[in-house]
């Protein structure tokens, strides 16, 4: 391996441990993000082309990763439209394309673990990241609740996904029936902004039922974005940065010492 191997090597080293802070930077800044899941960094090593065996060691590329499939705590919050998911599933989510007195939801159909929704002035349930909450599939207008006088004191999920609130005076409200999406490759979402993705080719299309997942009423999906666990990842990958740093140093060293040689 010549001294220009050592020092592209020690160059992608950098830059892949450059990628790997700055998807911790992000989890860390959204460890109280309500269905927030973690991104990890994958690291794949290339190696030197050469004709001599063994082979050579060569540099390595990064690439990000989701974990969807990790579930997060359901913490009870009080609030009776928060929703949370233990098991396989996504809620079925739209954003507003219109205006907040006039919305519209003519947009691509979303799917998202973030159930912190709250009634609009509309009555309409929208999470904390501006997408509105949809029963199903084909439903055309997003799930709705009384507003004003008649708030709902709290609200139930049936394991079948039956939504009952109960009103102020305790009588029973239906508010129809909730489905959630299934994904086979799940990490192979799309991701979008405020915790919701979008199915693709490699994704594929949607089942929907609840499989066997459960949806809690008053309760949210915490972050699976743990700060202790970010920071020893942090430690480890400052090290390593600082180590290809002093590769390239090295390496850039000993080639202004071979150029002095033949001056």
């Amino acid at each position: 391996m010549s001294l220009y191997d050592a020092l592209s090597n020690s160059i992608s080293g950098a830059s892949a441990q450059s990628l790997a802070l700055n998807n911790i930077s992000g989890n860390i800044a959204n460890t109280q993000t309500a269905g927030f899941k973690t991104t990890e960094t994958s690291f794949a090593d290339m190696l030197a082309q050469s004709a001599k065996a063994p082979q050579q060691a060569g540099g390595v590329a990064a690439s990000t990763r989701n974990s969807l499939t990790i579930q997060g705590t359901v913490q009870s919050t009080g609030v009776s439209t928060n929703l949370a998911i233990s098991g396989n599933g996504y809620f079925i989510v739209r954003d507003n394309t219109g205006t907040d007195q006039s919305p519209t939801f003519t947009g691509e159909t979303g799917y998202t673990r973030r159930g912190d929704f709250a009634p609009d002035a509309n009555g309409f349930l929208v999470n904390g990241a501006g997408y509105y909450l949809f029963a199903g599939p084909s439903a055309t207008a997003p799930v709705t609740v009384p507003t004003g006088a008649n708030t709902l004191a709290s609200l139930a999920v049936s394991p079948a996904g039956t939504l009952t609130g109960t009103a102020a005076d305790g009588s029973a409200v239906p508010l129809g029936a909730l489905t959630l999406a299934q994904f086979g490759p799940q990490d192979n979402l799309t991701g979008l902004d405020g915790g919701t993705y979008v199915a693709n080719g490699r994704s594929g299309t949607p089942s929907y039922g609840l499989n066997g997942a459960t949806v809690t009423a008053s309760a949210v999906e915490q972050s699976t974005a743990s700060i202790t666990d970010q920071f020893s990842k942090m430690i480890e990958t400052q090290q390593a940065y600082t180590a290809n740093t002093k590769v390239m140093s090295a390496a850039d060293q000993m080639l202004q010492d071979a150029i002095a040689m033949y001056a």
